[in-house]
């Protein structure tokens, strides 16, 4: 059970031990494993990145950093556990764009993003692409966007699940261009990719992290990327903004957050020391490999990043009027 001294920042005599406790104890910090707790299952991007990091993290650390995986509900049992859980700072939630995105399409998403955690740490951030089968007659995006107008509700794209940041990424672009294509929810990219392998769906939506080994080996083909600009990792592969719809981006961050009320020395100790193993070279290029930008912004800064999006999700999802449930 959270702290509640530490939440809402009461003092009183009796306790006033309590600063010097919570200062020691994060001198000494860690002094038994560290969690991450993350929102999907074993591996997608968002699972890479933790399992990369945390390797490192163990080392700098002097623990053991383990990663659990908690999926379903779009990422709300792994954050509802991780909310309603210890503030020492060892049990970290894991998790992406849906952290925010869930409070507007859930009823009773079981957290709420901006009272029940503070920003530890940015660790990624990365685009989704709107990729085909490589024996798909759509070359390009203008030949796609032709053939949806042509044949109206026809066609239909997968994504990794109904709220999903694939999902959102989509929506919204179809907004923008005035789209008539059907969504094939998935329950997760892994899923959707196998059918697009397979041309069971005639494209998909996907984060790019995940797709990277498709592209490399040239089982599917990226036809325009979500960024607002071409990403380093696909030079080749044209901005959906660039295309025709300036003013289109959507990307996907991951990052690490903690309950409510965890020592500040300790969410500043794991921004440091996250921090350190993001610069590392063979980190980074383990992380770029797969199409995602590794980051390592600041508590202040990432918090600042988290309130912003969580504006800008909020008129996102009014104005493409996405709900789950």
């Amino acid at each position: 059970m959270k702290n509640w001294l530490f939440r809402f920042g009461f003092v009183t005599v009796a306790l006033g031990s309590a600063p010097l406790a919570c200062a020691q104890n994060a001198a000494s910090y860690p002094v038994k494993p560290v969690r991450f707790v993350v929102v999907t299952a074993p591996g997608g991007g968002l699972d890479v990145v933790g399992r990369i990091v945390a390797d490192r993290l163990s080392r700098n650390l002097g623990q053991t950093v383990i990663v659990e995986n908690r999926p379903g509900a779009g990422g709300n049992i792994a954050s509802e556990y991780v909310a309603r859980g210890n503030n020492d700072g060892y049990t970290l939630l894991e998790t992406t764009t849906n952290h925010n995105l869930n409070a507007f399409i859930y009823k009773n998403p079981g957290y709420d993003p901006r009272r029940d955690f503070v920003a530890v740490v940015q660790l990624t951030e990365a685009p989704s692409v709107i990729v085909v089968n490589t024996q798909s007659p759509y070359r390009g995006l203008k030949e796609l966007l032709a053939a949806i107008r042509a044949t109206p509700g026809k066609i239909v794209y997968g994504h990794g699940g109904n709220g999903q940041p694939t999902h959102v990424a989509m929506e919204a672009f179809k907004s923008m261009a005035k789209l008539d294509i059907p969504a094939v929810p998935y329950k997760g990219g892994g899923p959707a990719t196998q059918d697009l392998l397979a041309n069971q769906i005639p494209l998909a939506m996907s984060a790019l992290p995940g797709m990277s080994q498709h592209l490399q080996s040239g089982a599917l083909r990226a036809l325009a990327i979500t960024s607002e600009k071409r990403w380093a990792t696909l030079p080749d592969v044209p901005s959906i903004a660039e295309s025709g719809y300036p003013g289109y981006s959507h990307m996907t961050w991951i990052g690490l957050v903690a309950p409510t009320g965890t020592p500040r020395d300790i969410i500043l100790r794991l921004n440091q020391e996250a921090a350190k193993v993001l610069a590392m070279p063979e980190v980074r290029q383990r992380i770029m490999t797969i199409g995602a930008e590794p980051v390592g912004k600041s508590p202040a800064a990432f918090e600042a990043m988290l309130k912003a999006d969580y504006e800008a999700t909020q008129k996102l999802v009014t104005q493409i009027g996405l709900k789950v449930d």
